[in-house]
C-alpha cells in the first residue's frame, strides 16, 4: 500500500510498505524514485515503488463532516480502527541473545526496567513497553525481582519470554523493539540425542538468533583471583557462546549484516569501581581475553559493526556474595550443570541497583540495529535518518565505554 504526503514537487514523499506480510517495514520516498525498483531493508522482500499517479490515486480522500453533524461530533465520532489506519507501521528491529545459565542475562533486563526502561531519553524520545498491560507485567515482575536478588538471586529461566519496547515522541510511535529473555540451559543442556523436548526449543532458539539486527553475547566475567574451576568454566563459556554465534551467522536469513556486542558481565565481582574496571581492561586486554569471539567477528562477512562493553547490572559496590556461597560445590544438583556451580552474588539489603554501562548496551543496540537498515535501503528515508541522529546523541549522553571491534559508529567529539 503507498501513498504520498507534501504540497509541491520539492517535499513531495511516497509511503511505501513491504509487501511481506510478515514484515510491513514502511518507508518514505522522494517522489523522483516513483516506478523504481527497490529491496525491503527489513526482510530483503524486492518491490516495485508505485508511480506517482497511481499513489495518488491509492490515498484515500480527507475525512469529510456527513450532512446534519458538526465538525466537533465528526472528530469525537472516529472509531479507533479508522485513527490507527492513519498511522502508518513503525520501525523495527530484533535484538538476539547467546549465553548459557547464570550467565548474567535476566540480570540485565532487570536492569534495563530499573535504569532506562519508562524514562525520557535526552532526544525527548520516550522508551517504554509497547503494550500498557506490559508496563504493569514488568513492574510487578521487577518487584518480585528486587526482593530474589536481595535474598536468593535470580533462579534460572525456564519460560520465554518476549518483550516489544516502544520508543515514542509524544504519543507518535517511532519505532519497536522486540526481545527475548530466553532460556540459558538450552545451550548447556541440549546434545545431538537430547529428548525432542530439548531440540525443539533448540530450533526456536536459533530461530530468533537467525534473524535478529542485533546480537548479544553475554559471557560473565571471572571472578578476582580465579581458581582453576572458574578459569575452566571461562574458556567452556568463550567455547560454546562461539559456537552459537557461528552458527548464528551461518544461517541468517537477513540479507543485511548484523550488529553484535560482546556483552562483559558481572565486571562488579571482579573490580570495586568503574574507574578500575576501566584501567584494567585495556583495548588490548579485552581483545585477548574474548580473542575466539573477536576473530569469528573479524572473519564473518555477516557482521558489520561489533563491540565489547563491559557491564554491570547492579553497580559497583552493590553486590555480596551469598552466605552459603561456598557450600553450593558439591551440593544436590550440581552434577547438572556441566560448566560447574559458582557464586551466587546478591543484591545488599537497602541498596537500589546503579546498573553501568547497561544503558549504552542497549542504545548501541537500537542505533546499529535501524543504521543498519537505513544503509540497506535501497532508496533515502528521511525519517529514518533523524531517528537514528536522535539515538546517535542519547548514547553520547551516556558517556559509553565500547571497544570497537569492528566498523563502528560515528560519535560526535
Amino acid at each position: 500500500m503507498a501513498g504520498h504526503r507534501g504540497h509541491n514537487a520539492n517535499t513531495l514523499q511516497l509511503t511505501v510498505r513491504c509487501p511481506n506480510p510478515e514484515c510491513r517495514m514502511k518507508y518514505f520516498v522522494p517522489a523522483e524514485h516513483a516506478g523504481k525498483r527497490a529491496r525491503c531493508a527489513a526482510c530483503g522482500t524486492r518491490t516495485q515503488i508505485p508511480e506517482l499517479r497511481k499513489a495518488a490515486s491509492a490515498t484515500p480522500p480527507p475525512a469529510t463532516v456527513q450532512s446534519g453533524k458538526s465538525e466537533k461530533a465528526g472528530k469525537v465520532g472516529t472509531s479507533p480502527r479508522s485513527r490507527a489506519a492513519r498511522h502508518p507501521d513503525v520501525y523495527q528491529m530484533r535484538i538476539g541473545c547467546i549465553g548459557r545459565g547464570h550467565a548474567g542475562k535476566s540480570a540485565l533486563f532487570y536492569a534495563l526496567g530499573e535504569s532506562l526502561i519508562g524514562n525520557y531519553l535526552p532526544s525527548g524520545l520516550h522508551l517504554d513497553a509497547a503494550d500498557p498491560r506490559e508496563v504493569a507485567r514488568i513492574i510487578r515482575e521487577a518487584e518480585a525481582a528486587h526482593k530474589l536478588l536481595q535474598k536468593s538471586g535470580l533462579p534460572p529461566t525456564l519460560e520465554v519470554s518476549h518483550t516489544r519496547y516502544c520508543l515514542s515522541e509524544g504519543d507518535k510511535r517511532k519505532a519497536v523493539c522486540q526481545m527475548q529473555e530466553v532460556i540459558g540451559q538450552i545451550l548447556t543442556h541440549t546434545m545431538p540425542d537430547s529428548e525432542p523436548q530439548l531440540q525443539e526449543r533448540y530450533t526456536d532458539y536459533l530461530r530468533t538468533l537467525v534473524n535478529a539486527d542485533v546480537l548479544w553475547a553475554v559471557i560473565p566475567c571471572p571472578p578476582a583471583a580465579p581458581s582453576p574451576r572458574d578459569r575452566r568454566r571461562y574458556a567452556n563459556d568463550l567455547r560454546i557462546v562461539a559456537a552459537y554465534l557461528r552458527e548464528a551467522l551461518r544461517l541468517r536469513t537477513l540479507e543485511r549484516p548484523a550488529a553484535v556486542a560482546l556483552v562483559l558481565s558481572k565486571t562488579d565481582a571482579l573490580f570495586e569501581s568503574a574507574h578500575d574496571a576501566r584501567e584494567a581492561l585495556t583495548e588490548n586486554v579485552l581483545m585477548r581475553a574474548l580473542g575466539p569471539l573477536v576473530h569469528l567477528i573479524q572473519q564473518s562477512d555477516c557482521v558489520a559493526d561489533a563491540i565489547a562493553i563491559p557491564v554491570s547490572a547492579f553497580g559497583f559496590g552493590k553486590a555480596v556474595l551469598h552466605p552459603q556461597a561456598q557450600e553450593r560445590h558439591g551440593a544436590p544438583g550440581s552434577a547438572e550443570e556441566p560448566f560447574g556451580d559458582e557464586p551466587i552474588w546478591l543484591l545488599k539489603d537497602g541498596e537500589s541497583p546503579d546498573p553501568f554501562n547497561v544503558d549504552a548496551l542497549f542504545l548501541w543496540s537500537l542505533l546499529t540495529g535501524f543504521l543498519s537498515q537505513l544503509e540497506a535501503a535501497a532508496v533515502p528515508d528521511g525519517e529514518l535518518d533523524t531517528l537514528c541522529r536522535m539515538l546517535r546523541d542519547d548514547l553520547e549522553t551516556t558517556d559509553p565505554w565500547l571497544v570497537p571491534i569492528k566498523g563502528g559508529v560515528k560519535l560526535a567529539t
